[in-house]
């Protein structure tokens, strides 16, 4: 992958975890439930996807030259990061396996927590 693949990987990866924002406070309150029906998981998994809509495959990633960390420094990243941190929650790159919903191999996700 060329250093302009790669720049507009990353590009088209900090849009859509910009776009994260919008949802993240609902997706919260509706994962933490209220006293009376709490969750069981604390936390809320977003699959990154491709231009194509399928899921980024961290393996896939790595090839192309694209690391978690070179992720983590994209504008979209740092937006959604201190939109978490302001309500008290913390968000990460990782990997994560959906087999659920058929996907094999690990895919990247950022993931959404710090509540009990």
């Amino acid at each position: 992958m060329s250093e302009e693949q790669k720049a507009e990987q990353l590009a088209h990866l900090s849009g859509e975890i910009e776009r994260l924002i919008d949802r993240v406070a609902t997706d919260v309150r509706e994962q933490r439930g209220d006293g009376y029906r709490q969750r069981a998981s604390g936390f809320v998994i977003y699959l990154l996807h491709n231009s194509d809509k399928s899921p980024v495959e961290s393996v896939c990633l790595r090839e192309a030259g694209i690391a978690p960390d070179d992720i983590t420094q994209t504008n979209g990243f740092s937006a959604l990061k201190n939109y978490c941190e302001r309500l008290s929650l913390h968000a990460r790159v990782e990997d994560t396996i959906r087999p659920s919903r058929g996907i094999a191999n690990p895919c990247l996700g950022i993931i959404v927590d710090g509540w009990p």
